[in-house]
């Protein structure tokens, strides 16, 4: 880390300090508003061949490592996609039968900073031989299937859209049994529920390529992990991968991706509320010590603050053991 006076002491940035002081910048009496940063043009969004897309996604195994979180605390994720050998069992919903030509299993492996696994999220597709899914079962936190989700409804993606849709569309239920049954083995799902559950698809921009993304539920929870893959037209992946995990509330709760090959765009709101702003910090997630705050630069949103490029932060302190953290700041 390079030679600069600390300019914070040991603090924690779990709550921001609200008040206080003069400071910097044009705050005090009769001073100008601050000025409002320009709002970018809306990201041109490519269109592709979204059904190839899908296809080469859960038809080859991947397996993508190093996406680093953007919350500051330097964890780490690993997608794989792979297939489950051996003859598929039937999937079976409230006594229905349905084989699977194929099966994929799709896993998102999330560690911290010092490599220990914290979280495994894993889906199980059942998939016919036109790679349309008659089941699926859940997992998390190395619990194993407790749950599953049966198929109601399907949808063949287009082959020209830069737009968004449901891939299929179902209910879940935690009375998932993969084993014996009455003699017969199988994947044995029996919902009870009538609320749905969707599996969706959809478009982003990207740079130099577009993202093709599917948004997968979680375990009996209303919170969605969305899996990006930059595509080309024709539906061709790159080795790169961009996951968004969703809150219950819809809100983007964190990411994790790999911009060496391919970057998101996204146009965020710009106008800076006095009273309920974000700014960033170069902090040790491991104890919290605070390095340096960057108050000054004030973000409308946690989002903005977590993806911007104006504060050349890694060109003052340098280690692998520091990150870029974003403070909420609220007052009445």
């Amino acid at each position: 880390m390079k030679k600069q006076t600390i300019l914070c002491a040991l603090v924690s940035l779990l709550a921001a300090c609200g008040g206080g002081g003069g400071g910097g910048g044009n705050g005090g009496n009769g001073s100008s508003p601050d000025p409002k940063p320009v709002v970018p043009p809306a990201p041109v969004l490519a269109s592709i061949n979204a059904a190839d897309a899908l296809k080469k996604f859960l038809g080859s195994d991947l397996t993508m490592t190093n996406l680093e979180s953007n919350d500051g605390y330097l964890g780490m994720a690993t997608l794989i996609v792979s297939q489950e050998f051996g003859q598929p069992a039937p999937f079976v919903t409230n006594g229905v039968s349905q084989q699977a030509a194929s099966v994929k299993v799709i896993s998102l492996l999330r560690s911290n900073a010092s490599g220990k696994l914290l979280y495994r999220n894993t889906w199980k597709l059942h998939l016919d031989a036109n790679m349309q899914p008659i089941g699926m079962a859940l997992g998390y936190a190395d619990a194993g299937y407790k749950a599953c989700m049966s198929v109601t409804s399907s949808n063949t993606l287009p082959t020209l859209s830069n737009a968004s849709g449901t891939y299929f569309s179902g209910v879940q239920t935690s009375a998932y049994v993969e084993g014996f049954k009455a003699g017969k083995y199988a994947n044995y799902c029996d919902p009870s529920a009538t609320t749905l559950t969707n599996v969706e698809w959809s478009v982003a921009a990207g740079s130099p390529n577009p993202y093709f993304c599917l948004s997968m539920p979680g375990s009996m929870s209303t919170a969605k992990t969305r899996m990006c893959i930059p595509v080309d037209a024709a539906g061709t992946q790159n080795n790169s991968a961009w996951i968004r995990l969703y809150n219950p509330d819809g809100s983007v709760a964190i990411d994790y991706k790999n911009t060496a090959l391919n970057k998101p765009i996204e146009q965020l709101g710009t106008a800076v509320d006095a009273n309920n702003y974000w700014y960033g910090a170069v902090w040790r997630p491991l104890d919290g010590y605070v390095y340096q705050r960057y108050q000054e630069s004030k973000f409308a949103s946690e989002q903005a603050c977590r993806d911007q490029t104006t504060i050349n932060w890694k060109a003052t302190w340098d280690a692998t053991n520091i990150a870029w953290m974003c403070v909420n700041v609220k007052s009445t």
